[in-house]
């Protein structure tokens, strides 16, 4: 832009630079437990991210689908999409491997064969660290990535710990909780040491946490006793989560008002930055 001086001289203003957004949270949703709720929080962590009108990508790195299916996004390997090529093949392009899932969220699928590529991948040099190249495709696009890993050590929950920056570890309320919890941050470390000297974990999510009980409470005590970082959020048991997965709705849309829903805005609130508030204003409010 130009603009001429009292003495009629022409000077170049220089333009304001758009604000450049920071690179998306690549989160991986982690536990080598079964039934910890890792689809459940992908699902619905994902829809109160989009309720605040946050861009996410979910991606489903589990055979069994279970993400795919809530998500309804129902492929099989010869579709040429999905995560098979991601994990597969280094010309792919991630963005024809998603389905939209609304104006906030895209979803990358998993396909029931997918088991077969396992062998590929532990015996390739550069099969574990594919699906984090590929992200970056996309990394300037999304504010949040978050992957759905199987119950396992698999070469699948490995690509997922390579590629993410941050790990979420759900842990069901049960007798058998620490024990998995255990295992899982071994895991972790191994990765940080072999892989990814970068990843972290973002905090144990205590989940199906149920308020009638003494060994809900016991149980949150005894992981908090491990001194890992762990979310002031507990997802407490509500059958309206249950509900909205047979709906294939993320439980804020199918039940607003639920516990399901609250905690889940609450995990997502802990996961949105801080709000800076202006000098002047931070003023005018202690006045």
């Amino acid at each position: 832009m130009k603009k001429k001086t009292p003495r009629g001289n022409v000077v170049q203003l220089s333009e304001e630079e758009p604000e450049k957004k920071p690179p998306a949270r690549i989160i991986a949703i982690a536990s080598n437990k079964g039934g910890t709720g890792k689809t459940t929080t992908a699902m619905n962590l994902a829809g109160a991210l989009a309720l605040r009108e946050r861009r996410a990508l979910v991606i489903d790195l589990d055979p069994q689908c279970n993400a795919s299916i809530t998500f309804n996004v129902i492929i099989d390997k010869n579709t040429g999409k999905g995560i098979r090529p991601l994990l597969t093949k280094e010309d792919a392009n991630i963005k024809d491997c998603m389905f939209a899932r609304g104006q906030w969220c895209d979803f990358i699928p998993a396909d029931p064969d997918l088991y077969d590529v396992h062998t590929e991948l532990a015996i390739d040099p550069r099969g574990r660290f594919r699906l984090r190249d590929h992200l970056q495709q996309v990394i300037n696009s999304y504010e949040y990535i978050l992957i759905d890993t199987p119950p396992d050590t698999s070469t699948f929950t490995q690509s997922a710990l390579v590629a993410a920056s941050e790990v979420i570890i759900p842990v069901d309320v049960s007798v058998l909780a620490v024990a998995g919890l255990a295992r899982m941050v071994r895991i972790i470390n191994d990765i940080r040491s072999h892989y990814n000297p970068d990843l972290k974990i973002l905090g144990v999510l205590g989940t199906k946490y149920d308020v009638r009980t003494t060994l809900s409470e016991d149980t949150i005590s005894e992981v908090r006793g491990h001194n890992l970082p762990m979310f002031k959020t507990i997802i407490r048991i509500s059958v309206d989560i249950i509900r909205a997965q047979g709906a294939r709705k993320p439980v804020g849309v199918y039940a607003p008002e639920s516990h399901g829903a609250l905690d889940y805005n609450s995990l997502a609130d802990e996961l949105l930055p801080a709000r800076i508030i202006p000098l002047r204003q931070r003023k005018r409010a202690a006045s």
